[in-house]
């Protein structure tokens, strides 16, 4: 059986690599993403692992909690039997009577106050300690991790956390064969990585606490070790979910991503190239641009 299934695999590598893509793109309203990808990120250990330890390593006892975008309440059930009330928001329609029918169950439902609606708008009655999200994309470019944190720490109490506080974008130069329709297209298989012509450097550092500006606007000095054409870059994203919880991306989280340059190089190793990057938090990333000055 485990040989069969592994052989459907093989057979469909080249077919598989944009299919991550396609599980990971939410509807226009960001109400939600396909069944699929709800599949995908509760059965992501690395994931849910990383900030069940971020929930260990804080006390919620008896806490006031509110979290954003909870889904079918992946991470909802690891801090809820602890704390003293929590306001869940979620935006997808289609899950509200599961999230109904869920909370009713749990036996916590009488410290549960559930908010159907869109989180960048919700007024909470009180302040909270602590405010969880992982709605993350790779560099935060396609979901709205920073708008919804920038309306929500304004209930965050004077000593209170957010969950994650910190995002380190990361990017490497490139070459990567790309499909004609595809601007970018995250990791799924090892052989689906591009070949990387210089090692990680550090394109911006989001501070969840006080990040304000939405548009990004760099210009990074990057030192090839290879020479040859570079038409991609890689990114990476590494988050801070709380000091000591870390998570740096997954299938199902902020995926390694592959974003076509605007125009194709020739670099030589050891000679600097200055590029720059240029991306909206919350939009596409088909729409940022990636280019060598």
């Amino acid at each position: 059986m485990t040989s069969n299934l592994f052989s459907k695999v093989v057979e469909n590598y080249k077919d598989l690599k944009y299919q991550l893509f396609k599980a990971q793109t939410f509807n226009p309203n960001h109400f939600g993403f396909p069944p699929i990808y709800y599949n995908v990120m509760e059965s992501d250990d690395t994931r849910i692992g990383a900030f069940q330890n971020a929930f260990d390593r804080l006390d919620f006892d008896n806490k006031i909690v509110c979290e954003a975008g909870i889904g079918r309440l992946a991470l909802t059930k690891f801090y809820l039997p602890k704390v003293k009330k929590a306001y869940l928001i979620e935006n997808n329609p289609e899950l509200f009577d599961l999230i109904q029918t869920k909370i009713a169950e749990s036996g916590y439902a009488h410290k549960v106050k559930l908010i159907f609606g869109d989180a960048m708008t919700v007024e909470l009655p009180e302040k909270v300690d602590f405010i969880v999200g992982e709605l993350m994309s790779i560099y935060c470019a396609n979901e709205y991790q920073i708008q919804i944190f920038k309306h929500l720490r304004q209930f965050l109490k004077p000593d209170g956390k957010l969950l994650p506080e910190k995002i380190i974008n990361i990017i490497q130069l490139a070459f990567a064969n790309f499909d004609t329709n595809y601007q970018h297209y995250p990791i799924n298989f090892i052989r689906h990585l591009p070949t990387k012509f210089s090692l990680q450097t550090v394109v911006n550092t989001i501070d969840l606490y006080t990040i304000e500006a939405e548009k990004v606007v760099v210009k990074i000095p990057i030192v090839p070790i290879l020479s040859g054409t570079i038409n991609a870059v890689f990114l990476e994203s590494f988050i801070e979910i709380t000091e000591g919880a870390n998570f740096t991306g997954t299938d199902s989280l902020m995926p390694p991503t592959v974003c076509r340059l605007a125009k194709a190089v020739i670099v030589k190793a050891g000679e600097v190239v200055h590029l720059r990057c240029e991306f909206n938090y919350g939009t596409s990333l088909d729409e940022a641009r990636f280019f060598i000055d």
